[in-house]
């Protein structure tokens, strides 16, 4: 297994993400737009040194997975950073650790920033996040509506 920044992704790589990412989310958030999407993911997370900027996972020369590393993530909660988001692991590839994997980089990528504690939200996962040592923080309401839940790590 091999971590890659978005940077260092192929065009056809960064696709891949880009249509995984939004085929994935729109069923949660039908507001999202893909031009401003791709937008994101190829100007802002593909093009910088530092956060925001995105990692993925390649095995066997194959996109797996990826996630986004981010100074801010809810509007409403701006006292809450850094965060891992947009945390996904292709559908084909779970239950194999790669998701596990993919969270101890991000940490790792925090902690060479100088960063102690990290946060996420998840309404769909929380079990996965606890049995990494994740801690509840408390709900939160997220940017597109609805609620979920806070965690953080220390690092």
């Amino acid at each position: 297994m091999k971590i890659k920044t978005f940077a260092e992704l192929n065009e056809k790589e960064l696709d891949l993400i880009i249509d995984r990412h939004f085929n994935h989310w729109v069923k949660f958030s039908p507001a999202m737009d893909l031009e401003h999407t791709i937008d994101k993911f190829k100007n802002l997370y593909a093009n910088n040194d530092e956060i925001p900027f995105g990692i993925a996972t390649i095995e066997n020369d194959k996109v797996i997975g990826f996630c986004v590393l981010q100074k801010e993530r809810l509007d409403k909660y701006p006292h809450f950073s850094p965060w891992i988001t947009s945390m996904l692991i292709f559908e084909e590839f779970r239950g194999k650790g790669f998701g596990k994997k993919m969270v101890a980089e991000a940490l790792n990528w925090f902690s060479l920033l100088g960063y102690k504690k990290v946060y996420l939200w998840t309404d769909q996962t929380p079990g996965f996040y606890k049995n990494l040592g994740f801690r509840f923080v408390q709900e939160v309401e997220k940017n597109e509506g609805g609620t979920a839940e806070l965690f953080s790590i220390d690092i």
